[in-house]
């Protein structure tokens, strides 16, 4: 399935990250472990450690160009750009044979998203991974991913390739992130729902319950230099692919959303406006994304 036969299995250990807490290093570069807080760990570990081992799995996904990070930005929109590529010219894919090979693209993505949600028995989401490494401390060890194995030592910087993860939590928010990942996964819907409407129907629970949280975890403040709101719910990136708000990721994933159920709340989410208070001029302040 992969048509870069030379290419190997890499970060295979992403699959034993330690569920501990951050080590108290000010560096982030250094650090290793989640960026959950203790008291969240004991609260969900059943739910993040089911097996009991003391880390969490959230092995998979894709690397960002020549860098070994999963970046949760990057991630997300490539994988809902492809969906949206197949879900507008699925029969020119089709035409040239290259059906089934994006398909198991697609299949990769979104089962990893999935895989990364981590929900309670009422299927709401508890914790979403959108991070896996650390940018500055990736970029000291310019290698194939093959060869970037735990506990490389980067000489230049005297310290061992770390690969946090990040998560989403109503703790650490990342409205952002959520959103954007919610969208692929409705896409994905749409892709798979008369081919293999099981699967499909399991990718729109994953989207109305990632897009459900990020609505939830979204905050703002007013900008006064602005004059506009500001998001305060986006996720970490370390200075790499930043998301300077939410709106369009909550849009985003919105309209596909609207899509897949013909649910008109989802539109209303991003043209709603506050008829209780009238201008001067006689408009309503608008509300939505």
């Amino acid at each position: 399935k992969n048509l870069l036969p030379w290419r190997g299995n890499c970060h295979t250990y992403d699959a034993h990250v330690p569920l501990t807490p951050w080590d108290g290093k000010k560096d982030k570069s250094t650090k290793s472990g989640v960026n959950l807080s203790a008291s969240f760990i004991e609260k969900y570990k059943d739910i993040l450690d089911p097996d009991g081992d003391g880390t969490v799995d959230v092995a998979g996904g894709f690397h960002d160009a020549g860098d070994h990070v999963e970046f949760g930005m990057p991630e997300n929109y490539a994988a809902a750009t492809l969906g949206w590529g197949y879900y507008e010219f699925r029969d020119s894919y089709v035409k040239l044979g290259q059906d089934d090979h994006i398909e198991t693209i697609l299949r990769y993505f979104n089962d990893y998203l999935m895989k990364c949600t981590f929900r309670d028995e009422d299927g709401t989401v508890i914790a979403h991974c959108y991070q896996v490494g650390e940018g500055n401390n990736d970029h000291n060890y310019w290698c194939a991913p093959e060869l970037q194995v735990d506990g490389t030592i980067v000489a230049t910087a005297s310290c061992a390739v770390k690969r946090p993860a990040y998560f989403a939590t109503t703790e650490t928010p990342a409205s952002d992130q959520c959103a954007g990942a919610a969208a692929s996964l409705a896409i994905n819907y749409l892709n798979f729902k008369d081919t293999d409407p099981a699967y499909a129907e399991k990718s729109l629970k994953y989207a109305k319950a990632l897009y459900d949280f990020a609505v939830e975890t979204h905050t703002e403040v007013d900008d006064r230099e602005q004059g506009t709101p500001r998001a305060t719910s986006l996720g970490y990136d370390g200075g790499f692919y930043p998301s300077s708000y939410d709106y369009d990721e909550l849009a985003w994933a919105a309209v596909w959303l609207y899509y897949c159920t013909e649910d008109y709340d989802y539109i209303t989410d991003i043209i709603s406006v506050d008829e209780t208070v009238t201008t001067e001029k006689g408009s309503h302040p608008y509300t939505g994304y």
